[in-house]
């Protein structure tokens, strides 16, 4: 990066970078970031400078500028769950909005999520079976990226739920640690 000002200095003077490298080998990230990359890329600078210095986004949702590299791997947003039929296997990546675990009849603990993408929020529930290997990092993770089960209900479908099966971890933790994969 130049030592140029830039539009993003009026909301952060600088950004720690957090830890990066992933495992997974299907994602491509890009090494480095200029001035001729594309607006996404300057997105992506904005949204970790912003996270790592005061964790409020002004140039918009910070989940943007990752949407090109969570399409690629098939993780769909929350306005594309309304076309796809109950029952399916979706992939979702969400901010958290709220974890709660009201009490239940059976005295087990179920997990309540409301997750938020660019597109809207997106309702998500782990059942026991999903939280033995999961729960710690639904409670510690700022950003969650899910698979599960959809499920529609109510009149015409228009509840949705997404039952957790698992989560994708390179895609799961604090939004500062994979930022900087996309910067």
């Amino acid at each position: 990066m130049s030592g140029t000002p830039r539009e993003s200095d009026e909301c952060a003077s600088k950004a720690n970078p957090g830890q990066a490298g992933s495992s997974w080998e299907k994602v491509r990230f890009p090494d480095s970031f200029s001035e001729s990359e594309p607006a996404s890329s300057v997105s992506a600078l904005k949204a970790y400078q912003e996270a790592g210095s005061m964790s409020v986004f002004c140039h918009g949702h910070p989940l943007a500028p990752l949407r090109p590299y969570l399409s690629a791997q098939g993780i769909v947003t929350a306005r594309d769950l309304r076309r796809i039929v109950s029952g399916s296997i979706v992939q979702v990546c969400g901010i958290l909005v709220i974890v709660h675990t009201p009490p239940t009849k059976s005295g087990k603990r179920v997990i309540f999520i409301t997750m938020e993408d660019e597109t809207g929020l997106m309702d998500v529930v782990a059942f026991p079976k999903a939280q033995v290997d999961f729960a710690e990092a639904i409670w510690t993770s700022e950003v969650l990226t899910v698979e599960g089960r959809l499920q529609r209900q109510g009149r015409n479908g228009l509840s949705i739920s997404i039952i957790m099966e698992r989560l994708i971890m390179p895609w799961t933790g604090k939004l500062s640690d994979f930022l900087p994969r996309v910067v």
